[in-house]
């Protein structure tokens, strides 16, 4: 067992000059100038439990429902398109993943509402499908905490965690008896229409909410609008109910289900594609807030959650008169249970906030791949052949976490210490069709600690410096795949892949007056064993010309990933104001001295909003610098770039009485781009206008409350 210890150029002047003139009002990110400037966001993802977000030393991405609304967020795409810290691969109805500072795909923990949401594996390209599958209309909270996250969430948190909170029937009932509430939107890049119904109530003593929704679209084009087409379907249901059992205990239920469709023909009866994506979970969750000798407040959760992916593909054989008939599915059930205890201790000239807990998930994965071929003729060659894949795999997650903030009274000083020790497995199910000798069981255990301190220099400013580690167990598709296409490629399973690790430092300052807030950020992290494909070695063929490649997941020594945040807003007077953000990130792999290809070049927002009367208007200006740090090919030649880009998005919302509409037009100007982490890696001579982004589109929400 195993312990781990911790090409049109667009110059820099116009996108400096841009951002510098505002970075006087600049910082990281609460990102919500919608709430107005004396809000002040409470967030769960610093200490598990409910915080200020002053109160937490790192960096936090939140992006309320006010935001969602008013800027017709409908997926992951659309929710960080101003948060230049932030990317997002795939759009419209396709599979998104997030990329955190340079650090994605299962490398961060998503968490909805307390529990652990399904993994993802690779799709292609960089694409990581079985994520992203989600409504955003019942969201009341996005949280983003950006750097490794393993001493509160365990595995996956190398580099961060998302948080999704969706809203409960006492947000929507408040002090009323009931709610009623119709929402009709559409969103142009997808031409997509939708439908919501919220409904909440009473049931005896039990608060009862539900939200159903519907969404009909087709593809996100790109700006040539020449990419094949597609049609989606998806549909959801939140259903929640909530009793407060006496005056320190309440029990909430709820179940939560999504299920996209998504069909496309590139050629009728030769090449198509139909996809069924399914999601559903249940929980349970118990709150109290008696006063323990061990707790001030417990909270409790039992949940289970099932992902299923159902794709089928005719594909026509390569050189062949034959049809492929493909069924290739992706199955993951997690069980999970959460506790975690908060209790504040006052001694003397200290006051300690701690925090401690326990957290266990197991999960079933499969991913069975089946292939029926028929001949020209119409006969069978063969029916439901079993394809290589990976076999299957029980992964079990299990760790115990303590984190302290200390207040030491009368100085304006904070201390946070925190670990969590973790145990981890990784058992390959039993599979006639592959060779369990290659495929060992993993046990391995982890430590990972973290290290804060905040100072209040003033009651508006203050400044905070963290270490965090995080670490990945190898995810069972990288260590258990074992497939190919004969005879041109093969991908071996590899016993020998190690956890990922990383340590993450940080240093920032915050100031928050009554008319501008300002926070700006440096980070340095470093990560050991980064999972990537190798080419092992190459053999000949029976095709004269052509040779297999073999491949397989191993370990990369060393990664560093660091960069500069800066947001911030400045309030002329209660009805005008001025946001900006921009990031830097710089990130190498130091085995090969080569640039990383999740690196975003410098890029940011300037963001201008007025209130008026019922009408609030919204002015964005995005802007991204070219990338210049590439990496090369093995002639030494720089791999494919993007040219820098200004885009203009408005916005607009009216409200009237119970009547709410909101209106976007994005890239309001029409402009050709093409994000640079679409494109990374790419060939410089590569034909790159499939990954060009939308032209200019018109979206609109209309929602009436009764």
């Amino acid at each position: 067992m195993k312990q781990i210890t911790r090409k049109t150029q667009f110059t820099l002047s116009p996108l400096t000059l841009a951002l510098a003139s505002l970075t006087v009002f600049t910082s990281p990110f609460s990102y919500a100038e919608d709430d107005g400037n004396d809000i002040e966001h409470v967030v769960i993802s610093g200490a598990r439990i409910e915080q200020n977000l002053a109160d937490v030393a790192g960096s936090v991405t939140v992006v309320t429902e006010e935001q969602i609304e008013r800027q017709l967020i409908t997926n992951l795409n659309t929710m960080f398109r101003y948060d230049p810290s932030i990317s997002v691969e795939g759009n419209g109805a396709q599979a998104q993943g997030i990329t955190v500072r340079g650090v994605g795909g299962n490398r961060l923990v998503y968490i909805k509402d307390g529990r652990r949401t399904n993994d993802g594996y690779a799709g292609g390209g960089s694409l990581l499908v079985g994520r992203g599958y989600f409504d955003s209309y019942s969201i009341k909270q996005v949280e983003v905490a950006k750097g490794a996250a393993s001493s509160l969430y365990g595995s996956d948190g190398l580099g961060g965690i998302v948080v999704i909170s969706t809203k409960d029937p006492l947000d929507y009932l408040n002090d009323d008896k009931q709610h009623l509430a119709f929402s009709t939107a559409y969103q142009g890049q997808s031409d997509q229409t939708e439908l919501n119904v919220t409904g909440a109530t009473y049931i005896g003593e039990w608060a009862t909410s539900a939200v159903l929704g519907y969404q009909k679209g087709h593809e996100v084009q790109n700006f040539a609008e020449t990419l094949p087409g597609y049609d989606s379907d998806s549909h959801s249901a939140l259903l929640k109910t909530y009793k407060q059992l006496d005056q320190e205990s309440s029990l909430k239920f709820t179940f939560d289900y999504y299920q996209q469709e998504l069909e496309q023909v590139i050629s009728a009866g030769r090449s198509s594609t139909e996809n069924q994506d399914t999601s559903w979970a249940i929980s349970a969750d118990y709150h109290s807030t008696a006063q323990t000798t061990w707790y001030d407040s417990w909270q409790s959760q039992l949940y289970f959650s099932r992902y299923e992916q159902d794709s089928d593909q005719i594909r026509a054989v390569r050189r062949s008169t034959s049809l492929d008939f493909n069924d290739y599915r992706f199955e993951q059930d997690i069980i999970g249970l959460r506790n975690v205890f908060s209790k504040k201790l006052d001694n003397g000239d200290y006051q300690h906030q701690l925090v401690y807990g326990l957290d266990y998930d197991y999960y079933d994965t499969l991913r069975p791949r089946y292939k029926t071929r028929i001949a020209a003729d119409g006969s069978t060659e063969f029916t439901n052949q079993p394809q290589k894949a990976f076999p299957g795999a029980n992964t079990t997650l299990a760790g115990v976490f303590v984190q302290d903030t200390i207040e030491v009274k009368d100085t304006g000083l904070s201390l946070i210490a925190g670990a969590r020790f973790d145990y981890y497995s990784l058992e390959a199910k039993n599979n006639d069709f592959f060779n369990t000798a290659d495929l060992e069981d993993y046990n391995e255990t982890a430590v990972s600690p973290k290290l804060a301190a905040i100072y209040d220099i003033t009651e508006n400013l203050s400044v905070y410096g963290q270490y965090v580690s995080g670490f990945k167990i190898p995810p069972h598709d990288q260590a258990y795949q074992s497939h190919g296409v004969e005879p041109f490629y093969q991908i071996l399973p590899n016993n020998d892949l190690e956890a990922e690790e990383s340590d993450s430092f940080e240093l920032g300052f915050r100031a928050n007056y009554d008319d501008f807030r300002l926070t700006a950020n440096a980070f340095y992290s470093e990560f050991d064993n980064f999972i990537e494909t190798a080419l092992v070695r190459t053999e000949a063929t029976f095709i004269p010309g052509v040779t297999k490649s073999i491949f397989q997941y191993q370990n990369v020594d060393k990664t560093e990933i660091k960069g500069l945040e800066l947001d911030g807003e400045y309030w002329f007077n209660d009805n005008l104001s001025v946001a900006a953000s921009a990031a830097y990130a710089d990130g190498e792999n130091k085995d090969t001295n080569q640039a990383l290809t999740s690196i975003s070049p410098l890029n940011g927002n300037i963001r201008v909003n007025y209130d008026i009367s019922d009408w609030q208007f919204t002015a964005a200006w995005r802007l991204a610098k070219r990338m210049t740090d590439l990496p090369t090919d093995r002639q030494g030649n720089d791999l494919a770039t993007t040219a820098g880009y200004g885009l203009v998005d408005l916005f607009v919302r009216y409200q009237l009485d119970n009547w709410q509409l909101d209106l976007a037009v994005t890239n309001a100007f029409d402009k050709d781009y093409t994000p640079y982490t679409s494109v990374a890696g790419q060939a410089a001579d590569a034909d790159l206008s499939q990954f060009s982004q939308p032209g200019r589109n018109v979206s609109a929400q209309v929602s009436y409350t009764f």
